[in-house]
């Protein structure tokens, strides 16, 4: 299978994952917050079509379904256990603290930004298996303190890391600019050292050439490397006051089909059928 068809499969397959979650929710099934992933599901199934399963690692935030519907095998089991029926039975469970032994999740955290130095941890402990970490985080973390400590010690200790920062431009409700200035990522990453990428939502067909490309040179060249994509999330919570951007469900959505929530490229799903229709 071609790699851009194992993109397409994958988002699909996270897709209708979270749909299934949502219509749960929507049904009051759950007494736990899950944060819902529509219009990330690109950025997941990417690092999935590009993952080792058997040796490289991955660490999540607190909005991680659309990367555990597509790293554990478990899923569809963990998450029934997240039900009011089953959760007094598994009272330590949580969607924001998923846990799966048998995947490659080897972290995942309600606390912004605390797996950024965890990642660090995992990776130098990872070294000789010469497997790469993929450290999720978003554009609310890169505000914390240990965003820049864990960038300035990957890069001494030379950890195969990608530092895949998801930015849909909104954190705690707010969007960037009703809480702090711009930062530049690219510059932050130079100033000691580190590649950067950026990833433009639409450049679909570029984007998954230029992360193919960043995996294999990590793999290489032992260097830790900084990759910004740019995601919209959809979706919003209708209150009898007021509409919630904060994106945890359960989410108040229309669908087009079975997988499309807009037939357009507000939708990412959308944007990859349509960019990638001749490889599919």
């Amino acid at each position: 299978m071609n790699i851009y068809k194992k993109v397409f499969n994958f988002a699909a397959q996270s897709r209708k994952f979270q749909i299934m979650v949502n219509t749960y929710m929507k049904k009051g099934e759950y007494n736990l917050p899950i944060h819902m992933g529509f219009g990330h599901e690109f950025v997941s199934s990417l690092v999935r079509s590009n993952f080792n399963i058997k040796k490289d690692v991955i660490l999540l935030t607190h909005r991680n379904i659309h990367y555990t519907s597509l790293f554990s095998k478990n899923a569809k089991k963990i998450y029934n256990n997240f039900k009011k029926k089953n959760n007094v039975k598994y009272p330590s469970l949580g969607s924001m603290n998923f846990l799966d032994n048998h995947s490659p999740i080897k972290y995942t955290s309600s606390i912004l930004g605390n797996n950024l130095p965890v990642a660090c941890g995992v990776a130098e402990a990872q070294k000789n298996e010469r497997s790469v970490v993929v450290c999720v985080t978003g554009d609310g973390a890169i505000e914390e303190g240990t965003f820049y400590e864990s960038l300035i010690l990957s890069k001494y200790l030379n950890l195969r890391i990608i530092f895949l920062v998801e930015n849909n431009n909104f954190s705690m409700a707010t969007n960037i600019k009703q809480r702090r200035c711009e930062i530049n990522l690219k510059k932050m990453a130079s100033s000691i050292g580190l590649k950067y990428y950026n990833f433009k939502r639409e450049n679909i067909i570029k984007n998954i050439k230029t992360y193919s490309n960043v995996v294999k040179n990590i793999r290489k060249l032992s260097q830790p490397v900084v990759c910004e994509f740019e995601v919209k999330t959809l979706g919003d919570i209708l209150t009898k006051s007021k509409v919630i951007h904060y994106h945890h469900g359960p989410m108040k959505l229309d669908f087009v089909d079975d997988i499309l929530l807009s037939d357009s490229k507000k939708d990412i799903i959308y944007l990859i059928k349509d960019k990638l229709k001749k490889y599919l």
